[in-house]
């Protein structure tokens, strides 16, 4: 790797811990294309919130999702053989498709033939579902005649039961949550809780099929609790911007959080991969914020095969 950009101090924290390097830089705005070394492969992740349905939704119109436009001034400056981006599913259909045909046709003009697909984490051995959608480009100029294929699928869907790190209580749940879980396994009533219960705390708002509530996932959502199945992918893992402890998901069997270890296993990072250089808060906040290794690697094995002649 020749250069690398990332705006969060405490992600070069963690990013020296493991690789014994320093970020080269922190703001992209700050970036003079033309000082940039040479590279042959761009590999970015813009920030998903403008496109995402959990956001707002305003895309270009927010600052951070300019940040495309700055990757393709690099772009048309640096001419890389390859380019590869990663977003939410919804890019594809924000603002009725608008969005990602502005994307599209700037990185075609730019002499990149674009390859684009959907990929489910949890069929490339991580127990979480998290779709996301990946672009590959390659220049035309050097790589016409190639032809990319998506590897789709290595495994079946994979369950969060055999990834759990059981009797790690390292994040305790609060007294509330004790009487949450005691409500929704039916141990006590409503009335019987020591406090005013917000409507949508009330009663579960989801359970997933074959979900056994004494031994499953509890999340808090905006729009209230659900419980899910641990012998299912644990579903797109995400918490509230301030990293807290009140969007970790609850394990109801052992009445706790779930641990470092088990999101770290969620999101496919290998178990010598060390977050220790930062909080734990900021662990959990990278982790939530990251691309799923196993899916990536996969990608890259199909870009090697693509381009090997």
């Amino acid at each position: 790797m020749v250069y690398s950009n990332e705006i969060d101090d405490n992600c070069e924290k963690t990013y020296e811990r493991n690789f014994e390097q320093k970020f080269d830089s922190k703001d992209i705005f700050d970036i003079n294309a033309n000082e940039l070394p040479d590279f042959d492969m761009m590999c970015a992740g813009f920030p998903c919130q403008p496109f995402s349905q959990a956001g707002q939704g305003k895309g270009f119109s927010d600052h951070r999702g300019t940040i495309f436009f700055k990757l393709l001034e690099v772009i048309h400056v640096k001419k890389p053989d390859i380019i590869f981006f990663e977003n939410v599913p919804n890019l594809k259909h924000h603002d009725k498709g608008k969005t990602f045909k502005v994307i599209s046709e700037n990185l075609e003009s730019e002499g990149y033939k674009l390859y684009v697909e959907i990929l489910d984490s949890t069929y490339y051995g991580i127990p979480q579902s998290r779709p996301r959608i990946y672009m590959v480009g390659l220049r035309t100029e050097k790589y016409g005649d190639s032809v990319f294929k998506f590897t789709e699928k290595i495994t079946n869907k994979t369950p969060l039961r055999n990834f759990l790190n059981l009797g790690d209580y390292s994040i305790p749940i609060s007294n509330r949550w004790q009487e949450y879980i005691d409500l929704y396994t039916n141990q006590i009533s409503e009335e019987e809780v020591s406090f005013p219960l917000p409507k949508t705390r009330k009663k579960l708002e989801r359970i997933a099929v074959n979900c056994n509530l004494s031994d499953c996932i509890f999340q808090i959502r905006s729009s209230g609790i659900r419980a899910y199945s641990l012998d299912e992918p644990f579903p797109t893992f995400a918490v509230s911007n301030s990293g807290g402890g009140a969007m970790i998901p609850v394990l109801s069997k052992e009445r706790r959080h779930l641990n470092l270890i088990e999101i770290r296993r969620i999101m496919g990072f290998p178990e010598w991969f060390d977050m220790s250089a930062v909080s734990r808060t900021d662990a959990i906040k990278q982790l939530a914020n990251a691309v799923c290794p196993p899916v990536i690697t996969s990608i890259c094995n199909d870009i090697k095969k693509a381009i090997t002649v």
